[in-house]
């Protein structure tokens, strides 16, 4: 194997390219620190605007939200900035979560940042994934089922993944964890799509 460094791996040892990444969502202009070795670091994923933006539209204040797979932040620093909401961002890199955070300092946002492989603890309301394709379908859906062992009763799991990656695959993994999964927007050869617990009914403790 050569020297190629992935966005969803730890690598040291990276030479840095500090630089800004500018997008606007909602008519804000935002500004985030970016650097080499996260993903999209020279502009705004397509799916992650999409996802963002179907969010925005779809989501009315929950009260709490994972940004899983956070990168260098710009998921959470939306969200956080849009939204009054408890904040919790994960990802595998360190160089990301350093960028997260000082992104979400540059406007005055709080959130609980952590740098792990996936999700160890807490219970969410929202939980936002654009998965990392090139870590493989057998990681991708190990935090799939960490995220619907995470989410709240009422919860939503909402993800972002073209159709040629695997999206309606996907779809059947999680309503094979007994999820009602929703179609809710294709853009841009993208798929969003909303994972939900199935209620328990009327049973009572």
């Amino acid at each position: 194997m050569g020297a190629m460094s992935h966005y969803f791996e730890n690598d040291a040892a990276l030479k840095h390219d500090l630089h800004e990444l500018r997008f606007v969502i909602r008519q804000k202009e935002y500004r985030l620190k970016t650097d080499a070795g996260v993903f999209s670091k020279d502009r705004l994923d397509i799916g992650t605007r999409v996802l963002l933006e179907t969010v925005l539209e779809e989501e009315k204040d929950p009260v709490s939200v994972l940004d899983l797979g956070c990168g260098l932040g710009p998921v959470g620093v939306v969200l956080k900035d849009q939204w009054d909401t408890r904040l919790t961002m994960i990802d595998v890199n360190q160089r990301a979560v350093d960028l997260a955070k000082e992104n979400l300092k540059r406007y005055g946002l709080q959130a609980d940042l952590r740098c792990q492989d996936g999700i160890q603890e807490g219970e969410y309301a929202c939980i936002v994934f654009n998965p990392p394709i090139r870590a493989g379908k057998k990681v991708i859906y190990r935090l799939f089922q960490e995220a619907i062992e995470h989410l709240s009763q009422e919860g939503h799991l909402w993800i972002v993944m073209r159709k040629q990656h695997g999206a309606q695959s996907a779809i059947q993994y999680l309503e094979d964890l007994g999820c009602l999964v929703r179609k809710v927007k294709r853009d841009k050869g993208f798929w969003v799509f909303v994972a939900q617990k199935k209620s328990t009914g009327s049973s009572r403790a």
